[in-house]
């Protein structure tokens, strides 16, 4: 009898989610790829409260300067919201963290908190510019970039 309701449980599940997100086909998951395409403007220590839309791309331990210097969506990025992940403080290029990026307008209210750092493609940032400086490489700390094909090019400010 257990093993029957955890099975039309497993069942139900599966079939919610498959109802309730869409499919990711190949062509799909290519829309996500990054493009270098730096920020406009930056605010650094302000979280952004309302968001009126879902996140269209969460990038997980990543640079602040990757978050900054690449949009991650299909769609016309607006802005992206990176969260400081403390651990990584000590690696090259940190600070390290969780990159979501949005396409929606951008939040008229933000609220002070010092892991957080917004990023704007637009002019609605405290600070003109990415702010974040160069994309490092991990191993050695040298500026540069990463191809989408994920090859880090020291030097380079023009990956595709």
């Amino acid at each position: 009898m257990q093993i029957t309701y955890m099975t039309g449980l497993a069942l139900t599940l599966a079939w919610a989610l498959a109802t309730v997100l869409p499919p990711i086909s190949a062509a799909h998951r290519s829309l996500h790829k990054r493009t270098l395409d730096p920020a406009e403007s930056n605010s650094k220590g302000m979280k952004p409260v309302n968001i009126d839309c879902p996140p269209a791309r969460l990038s997980q331990d990543i640079q602040a300067a990757e978050c900054s210097h690449n949009t991650r969506t299909h769609e016309k990025q607006t802005f992206a919201v990176f969260v400081i992940d403390h651990d990584k403080d000590k690696n090259h290029g940190a600070p390290y963290g969780n990159c979501t990026a949005y396409t929606c307008d951008v939040p008229t209210k933000f609220v002070p908190d010092e892991n957080h750092w917004s990023f704007f493609w637009n002019e609605e940032g405290l600070e003109e510019g990415h702010g974040a400086g160069c994309i490092k490489n991990p191993r050695n700390g040298k500026c540069g970039c990463e191809n989408s094909d994920g090859k880090f090019i020291t030097g380079a400010d023009n990956c595709k």
